[in-house]
């Protein structure tokens, strides 16, 4: 088993080791395509983390051996991000290793088999999808309510798609008119870039001077959601939300949510969703075919950290094997 591990901030090194015999009530999976997460770059550049670890929180690849009858060699599987243990939830590549290997060794209870029909790409973004559904779900969003989202990332590209589908009115801003496009192109009608106008008047405009009633910030990609609170109407809510990359700090609009009497929560795990979304996305309720880039090769894997702890939110970076 070869594996890349993150032994010091900036520093990944491979490292190989001989494949254990199989356990109990486990299945050994050849991965073939593994995403690049924000606490994956947080943990590379330093921001976050503890070391060594072995980055990757979520993966897909084919069973190779099975204690388990109804995993079939060759299957295609999903592999979680999340491990339930006595003590809690863990994360991959965060609070225990995760999935940057060629083969991985995992319980039956965190393998997921994939419907026929999802491309191997999309099965790494399950868990937006998941964390997409925890956030809507939190934030109660209703029918014809309006939804502000700060920033065009991955996570607020699939909040728009899944409100759409809730019969919720999105709204996505950004300062960056080809993510904007993007999300137009996913079928986000009202779009606002606080370059070009004053996002305030805009959104009075867009709600006939209701305003917001729930907006969610992406935590991971943190342009000033402070200016936002002032498009929510009293009683509104608001959901930061990500899977742990975050690092920076924002000034609080603490007479804003007073003021409003706003509900502020913050989400990051998709946990207890993963089976929702993969439904999602193998119904095509969710589309996410836009929202990676190129496919990097699991060799790169040093200059493809590097490369992705700069690359603009919006679009996933994923590892092929």
């Amino acid at each position: 088993m070869r594996s890349w591990m993150i032994t010091r901030p900036g520093t990944l090194e491979q490292t190989s080791s001989e494949d254990d015999i199989l356990p109990q009530d486990c299945a050994r999976v050849r991965a073939a395509r593994v995403a690049v997460s924000p606490s994956d770059t947080a943990a590379f550049t330093g921001k976050s983390g503890k070391y060594p670890v072995v980055p990757g929180r979520i993966a897909m690849g084919l069973v190779s051996e099975s204690n388990d009858m109804t995993l079939k060699i060759g299957q295609r599987v999903m592999l979680s991000p999340y491990r339930h243990t006595e003590k809690g939830t863990l994360v991959k590549g965060v609070d225990c290793d995760g999935y940057f290997s060629d083969f991985v060794t995992c319980p039956l209870s965190e393998i997921y088999v994939m419907p026929e029909g999802v491309s191997d790409e999309s099965v790494v973004f399950v868990e937006d999808v998941a964390l997409a559904v925890a956030v809507l779900e939190k934030l109660d969003i209703a029918k014809t309510q309006y939804l502000l989202l700060n920033g065009c990332s991955v996570l607020n590209c699939v909040i728009a798609q899944l409100a759409i589908y809730y019969q919720a009115i999105p709204v996505m801003a950004d300062r960056r008119r080809e993510m904007l496009e993007l999300a137009e192109d996913m079928g986000v009608y009202y779009t606002v870039n606080p370059d070009e106008e004053d996002v305030f008047e805009k959104i009075k405009e867009i709600t006939s001077g209701a305003m917001c009633d729930c907006m969610a910030a992406d935590a991971d990609f943190f342009p000033d959601a402070s200016a936002l609170f002032p498009c929510l109407k009293t009683g509104g809510k608001a959901a930061f939300c990500g899977i742990g990359g975050a690092t920076c700090s924002a000034y609080a609009p603490i007479s804003d949510i007073v003021s409003k009497r706003l509900e502020v929560y913050g989400v990051n795990s998709g946990d207890g969703e993963l089976e929702t979304a993969i439904n999602m996305i193998a119904t095509e309720i969710v589309k996410v075919d836009g929202l990676f880039g190129n496919l990097e090769e699991f060799s790169d894997a040093p200059a493809v950290l590097e490369k992705a702890a700069s690359a603009q939110a919006g679009m996933k970076t994923i590892v092929r094997f």
